[in-house]
Protein backbone atom coordinates (compact mmCIF):
# COMPACT_ATOMS: atom_id res chain seq x y z
CA UNK A 1 0.00 0.00 0.00
CA UNK A 2 1.48 3.75 -0.96
CA UNK A 3 0.19 7.02 -0.04
CA UNK A 4 1.58 10.03 -1.21
CA UNK A 5 2.71 13.22 1.07
CA UNK A 6 3.07 16.63 -0.24
CA UNK A 7 6.46 18.14 1.52
CA UNK A 8 5.45 21.58 1.23
CA UNK A 9 2.40 20.11 3.84
CA UNK A 10 5.17 18.98 6.33
CA UNK A 11 6.65 20.91 9.00
CA UNK A 12 10.50 21.98 8.24
CA UNK A 13 13.26 20.69 10.05
CA UNK A 14 16.94 20.88 9.52
CA UNK A 15 16.68 17.12 8.84
CA UNK A 16 20.14 17.32 6.70
CA UNK A 17 22.00 19.65 9.94
CA UNK A 18 20.78 17.17 12.32
CA UNK A 19 22.31 13.52 10.69
CA UNK A 20 25.44 16.02 9.97
CA UNK A 21 25.28 16.48 13.90
CA UNK A 22 24.82 13.18 14.49
CA UNK A 23 21.27 14.07 16.43
CA UNK A 24 19.25 11.61 14.15
CA UNK A 25 20.67 8.65 12.30
CA UNK A 26 19.35 6.89 8.97
CA UNK A 27 16.92 3.77 10.07
CA UNK A 28 17.80 2.06 6.91
CA UNK A 29 20.80 1.70 4.78
CA UNK A 30 18.71 2.79 1.36
CA UNK A 31 15.45 4.01 1.21
CA UNK A 32 13.50 2.03 -0.82
CA UNK A 33 12.71 3.45 -4.56
CA UNK A 34 8.93 4.08 -3.31
CA UNK A 35 9.76 4.93 0.11
CA UNK A 36 10.53 8.08 2.31
CA UNK A 37 13.96 8.47 3.94
CA UNK A 38 13.38 7.25 7.63
CA UNK A 39 15.64 8.63 10.59
CA UNK A 40 15.77 8.16 14.27
CA UNK A 41 17.11 9.93 17.26
CA UNK A 42 20.56 9.29 18.48
CA UNK A 43 18.67 9.20 21.89
CA UNK A 44 16.65 6.65 20.47
CA UNK A 45 19.65 4.56 18.58
CA UNK A 46 21.05 4.46 21.89
CA UNK A 47 18.69 2.86 23.66
CA UNK A 48 18.17 0.14 21.16
CA UNK A 49 22.23 -0.63 21.06
CA UNK A 50 21.76 -0.28 25.16
CA UNK A 51 18.99 -2.88 24.46
CA UNK A 52 19.73 -5.43 21.83
CA UNK A 53 23.51 -5.02 21.11
CA UNK A 54 25.85 -3.79 23.74
CA UNK A 55 27.71 -6.67 23.58
CA UNK A 56 28.41 -6.22 19.79
CA UNK A 57 31.32 -4.67 19.15
CA UNK A 58 29.51 -3.09 15.77
CA UNK A 59 26.14 -2.83 16.74
CA UNK A 60 25.07 -1.02 13.62
CA UNK A 61 25.70 -4.63 11.99
CA UNK A 62 22.89 -6.48 14.29
CA UNK A 63 21.02 -3.32 14.23
CA UNK A 64 20.26 -1.66 10.92
CA UNK A 65 18.75 -4.82 9.52
CA UNK A 66 15.94 -5.41 12.13
CA UNK A 67 15.39 -1.34 12.17
CA UNK A 68 14.81 -1.85 8.50
CA UNK A 69 12.23 -4.25 8.94
CA UNK A 70 10.83 -2.19 11.82
CA UNK A 71 10.55 1.43 9.55
CA UNK A 72 8.61 -1.17 6.89
CA UNK A 73 6.43 -2.02 9.17
CA UNK A 74 5.45 1.31 10.45
CA UNK A 75 5.08 2.78 7.25
CA UNK A 76 2.81 0.31 6.65
CA UNK A 77 0.66 0.76 9.60
CA UNK A 78 0.84 4.76 8.76
CA UNK A 79 -0.18 4.11 5.05
CA UNK A 80 -3.45 1.91 6.49
CA UNK A 81 -4.29 4.41 8.26
CA UNK A 82 -4.18 6.95 5.76
CA UNK A 83 -5.63 4.98 3.47
CA UNK A 84 -8.91 3.97 6.43
CA UNK A 85 -8.99 7.64 7.05
CA UNK A 86 -8.37 9.25 3.96
CA UNK A 87 -5.93 11.92 5.41
CA UNK A 88 -2.27 11.93 6.22
CA UNK A 89 -1.42 12.78 9.83
CA UNK A 90 1.75 14.27 9.99
CA UNK A 91 2.70 12.68 13.46
CA UNK A 92 1.30 9.18 14.05
CA UNK A 93 1.82 7.48 17.88
CA UNK A 94 2.04 3.69 17.84
CA UNK A 95 1.94 1.23 20.50
CA UNK A 96 5.70 -0.30 20.09
CA UNK A 97 7.74 -2.15 21.23
CA UNK A 98 10.83 -0.52 20.22
CA UNK A 99 11.86 1.09 22.41
CA UNK A 100 11.54 0.08 26.31
CA UNK A 101 11.13 3.33 27.66
CA UNK A 102 7.89 4.28 26.23
CA UNK A 103 5.01 1.94 24.50
CA UNK A 104 3.73 5.00 22.31
CA UNK A 105 6.26 5.46 19.52
CA UNK A 106 5.72 8.31 17.37
CA UNK A 107 6.32 8.54 13.76
CA UNK A 108 6.69 12.28 12.51
CA UNK A 109 6.24 13.23 8.97
CA UNK A 110 8.44 16.12 8.08
CA UNK A 111 10.88 17.54 5.35
CA UNK A 112 13.95 19.20 5.37
CA UNK A 113 14.12 22.64 5.51
CA UNK A 114 16.35 23.26 2.07
CA UNK A 115 15.50 20.51 0.23
CA UNK A 116 11.62 19.58 -0.23
CA UNK A 117 11.86 16.01 0.87
CA UNK A 118 9.51 14.28 2.77
CA UNK A 119 11.44 12.12 6.02
CA UNK A 120 10.28 10.16 8.25
CA UNK A 121 11.47 10.73 12.24
CA UNK A 122 11.17 7.87 14.69
CA UNK A 123 11.25 8.04 18.16
CA UNK A 124 9.67 8.50 21.36
CA UNK A 125 7.87 11.67 22.32
CA UNK A 126 10.39 12.61 24.98
CA UNK A 127 13.27 11.53 22.23
CA UNK A 128 11.90 13.58 19.29
CA UNK A 129 11.32 16.41 21.95
CA UNK A 130 14.36 16.70 23.23
CA UNK A 131 16.23 16.24 19.65
CA UNK A 132 14.29 18.93 18.28
CA UNK A 133 14.88 21.12 21.23
CA UNK A 134 18.43 21.06 20.70
CA UNK A 135 18.40 22.04 17.08
CA UNK A 136 15.48 24.42 16.80
CA UNK A 137 17.16 27.62 15.65
CA UNK A 138 16.78 30.89 17.39
CA UNK A 139 15.77 33.47 15.55
CA UNK A 140 16.66 37.23 17.60
CA UNK A 141 13.20 39.16 17.20
CA UNK A 142 13.98 42.05 15.37
CA UNK A 143 13.78 45.73 16.98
Amino acid sequence: MSIKLDPMMLPALDILGMAQSGAVLRAERETPSDGIPAFVTRSGWDELVATHASDHTAPHTVLLPAMEKAVTRLLSHAAEAASRDGVMAPTITIQSDLFLSDPDLVLAFVRDITHPVACALIGTAAQIETTLRAHTPVHPLPN
